[in-house]
């Protein structure tokens, strides 16, 4: 029997977590650092008792640690409702609500504003540092618990909250982390904390080629293209240079400046007739900020409910918001995601995976584009959050990449090096090396780019300098000398046979000229910036390139522009390449694209179902977003999913000028089911029969 699943069951998938699993706490911090998240303090449910107890759960294998602490540590006080941040490897913990520290009753509490550090190198605990004495104390905070926390600048910034007497605090307090010393306090007219509201920045920007000409860049201080490297001498054919104007830049992802810092935004929901507002903090130069309000400026088809003890992130050009939706009929830990270039809200489906169970509490892994979600998969929501318990019994893992949430890549130079780069290949500077494509066509290259640039080559020239060094040892020094005959059929099993395409001065590398030359651009600009890049033939082979000579840049750079140019026309190329290089996430998105659209369109008979391959073979099935567990595409579930394409491999090549039309095909297609499947289907995609 082939059962139906909703498509959105494959973004997410539960785990149990296991080892020195924390009991359930009220009120603990949870901080992601790399690939481990840390969760500290909290109070014990069972016993009502506060801890200072720092755990360590790692993200990849899903065994939480405890963090042994050496007994000449300060550690801290036992604290609920605290915060929790990171900042140059240390945890950095402020305020809270503790037990007082010279009674024995648990129930008599008091509030705190100190700053602990914890080096995560290390391991230790630093002493509390006494604030300088010169520090007003005007600026120095109140108290308090449930506040709002966040770095960015090398600050930290502290927002709202209440004090022991449950009074709103509403003043924003900023922390210089380099000289450890308050250096701010500015009334803030909200009423801000943990219950309704959060306040999250990111480690890294989104910049676009606006903000570098905005910072004074242009092309002219580079030269004119053709005539950069030789400007005395006549131009390079027009044919043979990419104009500026043409070029494509994508944005990417930086580290933050000070003329492009790093925003914090805090957003707050009320339930009282849903009111959502939304500011953004700007830290200037100095020690001083700006405040903005867009709360008017957020648009979209449905907006986010009001979400209690709201978690948040920001991921790329996104901020994240989730937390737990009570309703009377219904009560759900909901997820939304608020996209910060065109202000429109949007939900987040995780499937079935969150339907049952208690989850509270969410965090961003930003190094995989992932959300997670910790709880108890067979917990009760609305028992647990009467409790405001937090659970790590279980955790739920959204891959955020599949909904098009990610971080830009990094570029490895910046783009007036990706222009001269590229210019050296157009003007043919130093090129003492040929690379030779399957139609026969040549382009004139560096061999020391090449080597610098591509691993797998400079392995393979690696090799073959060294077989020859070994064959010059071995020439024979007499003319008596017979050396043994090769047996047909025999070889060593010592060394690795070198590459036959690879000569001394040239490669032969098996793909059309187009790809040929944008892999080239490539390795030039370490950068897809050119047209020829970009067209969507062009992206499917650089993916599969990438994936088999080992390019990680490349890669990310061409599921980049693949993610930014998915559409309906494009959806099913990239679903196919996308399941052959085994890129789920991009996969997933592409299916689903594939999948709205062909519900879009109207049947060919009344109840009938589309089958056109070049939807990927799938039904519309009730109107929803289907795929058959076992009828190809995907199947399973969670992270150990087969993927199959639902043809035979990727579909052929649009044409690109006159060269891929009659040259390119799919990995794996024999010579004379290619010269069949091209007579046939001059589009270069293959027939429905494959």
């Amino acid at each position: 029997m082939t059962m139906l699943h909703s498509i959105y069951d494959l973004t997410t998938f539960c785990r149990k977590t296991a080892g020195d699993v924390p009991a359930k706490l009220v009120g603990a911090s949870t901080t992601i650092v790399g690939s481990k998240l840390y969760l500290f303090g909290g109070r014990l449910v069972t016993e009502r008792r506060m801890v200072s107890d720092l755990y360590v759960f790692d993200l990849e294998t899903f065994n939480w640690g405890r963090i042994p602490v050496s007994p000449d540590d300060d550690i801290p006080q036992p604290r609920y409702f605290h915060s929790a941040d990171a900042w140059d490897d240390h945890l950095v913990i402020f305020g809270g609500m503790s037990n007082q520290p010279s009674s024995q009753n648990p129930e008599e509490l008091c509030v705190l504003n100190d700053v602990r550090f914890f080096n995560l190198k290390t391991g230790h605990w630093l002493p509390e540092n006494p604030l300088p004495q010169s520090t007003p104390e005007n600026i120095i905070p109140r108290s308090r618990y449930a506040h709002l926390s966040s770095v960015t600048a090398n600050r930290l910034f502290i927002i709202g909250g209440q004090d022991f007497f449950n009074t709103w605090l509403d003043d924003v307090c900023v922390y210089d982390l380099v000289n450890k010393t308050w250096v701010q306090r500015r009334d803030y007219p909200r009423h801000c904390g943990t219950y309704r509201s959060v306040a999250v920045s990111s480690p890294m920007v989104v910049r676009t080629p606006q903000d570098e000409l905005q910072a004074g860049y242009a092309s002219s201080t580079i030269g004119q293209p053709g005539s950069r490297f030789h400007p005395n001498t006549a131009p390079a054919p027009a044919s043979d240079v990419t104009p500026s104007q043409n070029l494509v830049h994508l944005p990417y992802s930086a580290a933050p400046t000070e003329d492009n810092p790093s925003d914090i935004y805090l957003y707050s929901n009320y339930n009282a007739n849903v009111k959502r507002e939304l500011e953004v903090f700007s830290p200037l130069p100095d020690v001083d900020f700006t405040i903005q309000d867009r709360s008017a400026a957020m648009t979209g088809n449905t907006f986010p409910p009001g979400l209690r003890f709201p978690t948040g992130a920001v991921l790329g050009n996104h901020l994240i918001i989730a937390g737990t939706y009570l309703a009377h009929s219904y009560q759900s830990y909901s997820i939304w995601v608020l996209d910060l270039n065109s202000m429109a809200w949007s939900r987040i489906d995780p499937g079935k995976a969150l339907e049952q169970g208690s989850w509270f509490r969410g965090c961003i892994w930003a190094e995989s584009n992932k959300f997670l979600i910790f709880g108890n998969k067979d917990g009760n929501l609305v028992d647990d959050y009467n409790r405001r318990l937090l659970s790590w019994e279980h955790v739920a893992v959204i891959d955020l990449e599949a909904f098009g949430i990610y971080q830009a890549p990094f570029p490895k130079l910046d783009l007036r090096m990706q222009e001269l780069g590229l210019a050296a290949l157009e003007e043919r500077v130093l090129t003492d090396f040929e690379i030779i494509c399957e139609d026969g066509r040549r382009i004139a290259c560096s061999r020391k780019i090449l080597e610098e640039r591509w691993p797998w080559f400079k392995e393979q020239r690696l090799a073959m300098l060294k077989k020859a060094g070994v064959a010059l040892n071995n020439l024979p020094h007499s003319t008596m000398h017979v050396p043994l005959p090769d047996v047909p059929g025999t070889m060593s099993m010592e060394e690795p046979r070198l590459d036959p395409r690879l000569t001394p001065r040239q490669f032969l590398l098996s793909e059309p000229y187009p790809i040929a030359l944008a892999l080239v651009q490539y390795l030039y600009s370490l950068a897809l910036i050119t047209p020829l890049q970009h067209a969507p033939t062009v992206l499917n082979q650089l993916l599969v390139l990438s994936i088999n000579y080992k390019l990680p840049h490349l890669e990310s750079l061409v599921k980049h522009a693949m993610h930014r140019s998915l559409s309906n026309s494009t959806s099913v190329g990239v679903y196919e390449v996308a399941t052959l290089c085994s890129c789920r996430s991009l996969q997933i998105r592409a299916l689903k694209t594939v999948m709205s659209y062909t519900q879009k369109r109207p049947s060919r008979t009344k109840g009938s179902t589309s089958t056109d391959p070049r939807s990927g073979g799938r039904g519309d099935v009730n109107g929803q977003q289907t795929y058959r567990n076992g009828g190809g595409g995907l199947s399973g579930s969670g992270s150990g999913m087969t993927m199959m394409s639902p043809g035979a491999g990727p579909s052929g090549y649009t044409a690109y000028g006159n060269d891929l039309a009659s040259t390119a095909r799919p990995r794996g297609t024999s010579d004379a089911r290619w010269r069949t499947m091209t007579s046939t289907n001059a589009s270069g995609y293959s027939s429905s029969e494959r």
